[in-house]
């Protein structure tokens, strides 16, 4: 197996050089730079991570909690997470709060990671206290903008977004809009949803009654292609008037459209349907979902690139970058 002595003479350099190559650390001209990734990769050789663990007192290792992965959204954000985190000498693991289990809370803190990214911060609140968190690892969150905080954050206005969207079907002629998603306390331990918030917020503007026969709310994090489909399917037998669905994510959107087909109803002619985080399979479906559109990438990056700059002493406080959410018309929705 091949040493760090070995890269370095195939490479005319000192172990030094190798080691400042291999860290990414201090300044090596190019032409170096080349000699030693090409003398690496003919060596095949593979540094010693825990040996550099104990040398730099890091693990080159962050941990990632989200909801899952069942939803892409989730996983576009995780992969722009992967793309910088690979870049600068990191691995990662993912940690669910959809599953009922706290050990990996333990695991987090007793040190076995240099920084914490965490996508649901409402759920991971009810876990721990995200203050006392930041005490012992640098972390940086996904944040809804509607709520202030001075812990670092990436941040994203669903209130502003779910109202556009409603704006949008209102413009289009609808006044009977469903909502489908979470209620108005939101996912346990958050007192107001900001989607559902949006939604009252621009009927309300528009003078429109906003009545509860228009509710379809899922259980905590139950926001599933499944749960989307039985819902609508419960709306219809209750018989009530309705001419557009505003669902809180593109699963639930899609589950609606597949009940609405089953008994007859098409999508948009007789009922508009939109849904909200535009993934991937929005786009392929037929008819092509009318959605909201986040840089879910582009978030990962940037979650990323904040955690680095915590790990490398910096210290950040609040709304580090703020993205704005685009409305995507494709299929679903007709003007009436």
């Amino acid at each position: 197996m091949a040493t760090r002595q070995d890269v370095a003479k195939l490479a005319g350099v000192s172990p030094t050089t190798v080691s400042r190559v291999l860290n990414n650390n201090g300044y090596v001209s190019q032409d170096v730079r080349k000699r030693v990734e090409e003398a690496i990769r003919e060596l095949q050789f593979v540094p010693n991570r825990v040996a550099r663990s104990l040398r730099t007192q890091k693990c080159g290792q962050i941990a990632c909690i989200t909801h899952g992965l069942k939803n892409t959204f989730y996983a576009e954000i995780v992969q722009g997470i992967e793309e910088v985190a690979l870049e600068n000498g990191y691995t990662y693991s993912i940690y669910s709060t959809s599953v009922e289990n706290e050990k990996y809370i333990n695991l987090i803190l007793e040190g076995f990671y240099d920084g914490l990214i965490v996508l649901t911060s409402s759920e991971f609140n009810n876990l721990v206290d995200s203050k006392k968190i930041r005490e012992v690892i640098p972390t940086c969150f996904y944040w809804d903008l509607g709520y202030e905080t001075k812990l670092p954050n990436v941040a994203v206005n669903l209130k502003k977004a779910m109202k556009n969207t409603t704006n949008y079907l209102l413009d289009c002629g609808h006044k009977e809009i469903v909502y489908l998603g979470y209620p108005k306390e939101g996912i346990e331990g958050v007192k107001e949803n900001p989607r559902f918030l949006g939604y009252v917020d621009a009927l309300k503007a528009k003078g429109i009654e906003v009545s509860s026969d228009h509710f379809l709310f899922v259980s905590n994090w139950n926001d599933t292609l499944t749960a989307g489909y039985e819902k609508v399917r419960e709306l219809l037998d209750r018989g009530v008037s309705f001419t557009a669905i505003a669902a809180c994510n593109d699963l639930m959107a899609i589950g609606a459209i597949r009940a609405l087909s089953e008994r007859g109803i098409r999508v948009p002619e007789d009922v508009s349907v939109t849904g909200f985080d535009d993934v991937e399979i929005a786009k392929m479906i037929t008819p092509a979902l009318t959605t909201v559109s986040l840089p879910k990438k582009e978030i990962g990056h940037t979650l990323m690139k904040s955690l680095l700059r915590q790990m490398n002493g910096e210290k950040l406080e609040g709304k580090i970058q703020e993205y704005e959410s685009e409305l995507m018309e494709r299929e679903t929705v007709q003007k009436i």
